[in-house]
């Protein structure tokens, strides 16, 4: 049976998404693990959500219920839609941004080094993989490369008036610092300077042709910057209101690589970006004069609806691909694949006619029009197999195939 756990900027407030993805987060991961009749579990953890996927025995529910804590469960179908909404990026806080996609396959990655990935747990993350993509192809979601840090900059932009002007301290030297890179650049942001409190920053400066700082510099190019962007790994506090006053980092693990470093004299508008969860910025910062703080829960505030047919054709999409992992889809998925196959083949013939007879621009609206429309015409019966197969009525459904699409039972 699979089943998920999950918290996410949906459900829960930040606070507690924050505790989640340290120890508490760990701690219950153990326990789910120690219960007897998990095969497995693959931990998504990401700034925005915290989900334990789990492979488990039908008589381990009841465990599973008393251990969860403050996540939600979801069981069978319910949590493969999930994670693939969340693969597809529609679960994210900008709709379909992309870095979900890497999230989820490290997640994966993860997991199958540590031995924890079951044979069910691979192939329905694999399925979910494929079905991002399937989505972009389909729909051109995620195309535009909306993500945090890119939504950040443009709330930002409302107190700068030259990107290229300004000076950016990124604290950070992971994936997702690659990322911020990139959108920066793409502003025309051209003085960055790199600080891994990890002491990282002398090969990610080198890759990517940026100075580096450590040490005696740390403070005081951090009270210079009209920018910082957080996007460390760090669990900790590594910007603080001491930085700004040309004192150390707030954390013992930094404050050992920057003595004391002088202050920038004068007072100006600044912005810190904070990426992490745990977040890495002291809210006590918005202290300091012209000092604005954009963390995880203001950016979410600001987060925009994607335009509404999009997420619909991706959603259509996204439980169809998802109605093949259901609880019993031993029982009745065969059969269920054969109708969205016959379907499947109808619908391409359509298309093939269509895209003979009109101009590409028309057929490109009647396919995509088409293609939402079979996936809501094959959700009914798909959820409907499921409930006759639980009730032990199966046959009826089989019986009902074949009888009006000519659909022989499945061997």
């Amino acid at each position: 049976m699979l089943l998920c756990l999950t918290a996410s900027h949906r459900t829960h407030d930040f606070a507690a998404l924050e505790q989640l993805s340290g120890d508490a987060g760990t701690a219950l991961v153990d326990a789910l693990l120690a219960a007897d009749g998990v095969a497995g579990s693959i931990v998504l953890s990401t700034c925005n959500r915290f989900e334990v996927y789990l492979d488990v025995a039908p008589h381990t529910l009841s465990s599973i219920e008393r251990l969860r804590g403050p996540l939600t469960l979801l069981r069978g179908e319910a949590a493969a839609r999930h994670l693939f909404g969340v693969t597809a990026g529609l679960e994210s806080v900008v709709i379909g941004e992309p870095e979900i996609t890497g999230q989820v396959r490290r997640a994966l990655n993860r997991a199958e080094s540590h031995g924890t990935a079951t044979p069910r747990l691979q192939r329905i993350f694999s399925d979910a993989l494929a079905t991002r993509r399937l989505v972009r192809e389909r729909t051109g979601l995620g195309a535009a490369r909306p993500s945090l840090i890119r939504l950040a900059l443009d709330l930002a932009s409302h107190r700068i008036t030259d990107w290229a002007e300004q000076k950016v301290l990124l604290v950070g030297t992971g994936r997702y610092a690659t990322s911020c890179l990139e959108a920066l650049r793409d502003r025309g942001v051209q003085a960055i300077t790199v600080w891994s409190p990890s002491g990282r920053g002398s090969g990610f400066g080198a890759r990517h042709g940026l100075q580096q700082v450590s040490g005696h510099a740390v403070a005081a190019t951090a009270s210079a910057a009209d920018i910082i962007v957080c996007c460390t790994t760090s669990t900790e506090l590594v910007v603080g209101p001491a930085l700004f006053q040309g004192r150390c980092p707030v954390t013992a693990h930094a404050a050992a690589q920057c003595p004391v470093g002088g202050p920038h004299t004068g007072h100006r508008r600044r912005v810190i970006v904070d990426l992490g969860l745990p977040r890495n910025v002291d809210p006590q910062v918005v202290d300091q004069p012209g000092v604005e703080l954009l963390d995880l829960e203001a950016i979410k505030l600001h987060a925009p609806l994607h335009h509404l047919a999009v997420a619909d054709d991706a959603e259509a999409i996204v439980r169809q691909a998802a109605a093949a992992h259901a609880e019993d889809a031993d029982s009745v998925g065969p059969a269920v694949a054969a109708l969205r196959s016959h379907v499947g083949d109808a619908l391409e013939a359509e298309l093939t006619r269509i895209r003979r007879r009109y101009d590409p621009e028309t057929a490109e609206k009647a396919e995509a029009a088409l293609r939402h429309f079979a996936g809501v015409l094959l959700h009914g019966p798909s959820v409907r197999a499921r409930e006759l197969a639980g009730s032990g009525r199966r046959d009826e459904f089989l019986d009902g195939l074949s009888a009006v699409f000519g659909i022989d039972r499945p061997a």
